[in-house]
């Protein structure tokens, strides 16, 4: 479950999860109801906030309640997936991935551009 604000969460959030902005938490806890005794991941920015929706929670008689201790941003940094959209689709790649995609291209064009040089 994200507790971040809507505009956080469109930019960027954990595949599937639930958004629940902090602030709302007191108001929609009926929507969580069914799900007392299920494992339930609260994740931010940090972990401020998350922490903070999983104490509400512990003192509403939620048993299963997990702080996703450094947020979005630990996860990110670690090189995890992040969704943009309801569809699932996937936004960042890890870093590593991204250098070999670069050195790769430019290898490609040093090739290219040395088979230039040899044919005049």
């Amino acid at each position: 479950m994200d507790v971040r604000d809507q505009w956080e969460y469109d930019e960027g959030h954990l595949c599937n999860a639930i958004l629940i902005p902090l602030g709302e938490l007191a108001t929609r806890i009926s929507e969580l109801e069914p799900y007392k005794d299920t494992e339930i991941i609260i994740y931010c920015r940090t972990g401020g906030r998350s922490e903070t929706g999983s104490l509400f929670l512990v003192n509403q008689n939620f048993t299963k309640v997990y702080n996703m201790v450094g947020g979005i941003l630990a996860w990110e940094a670690e090189g995890y997936e992040t969704c943009l959209d309801e569809n699932g689709q996937a936004i960042n790649f890890s870093f590593g991935i991204f250098f070999l995609i670069l050195l790769s291209t430019v290898s490609v064009l040093l090739v290219l551009y040395k088979k230039k040089l040899n044919r005049k």
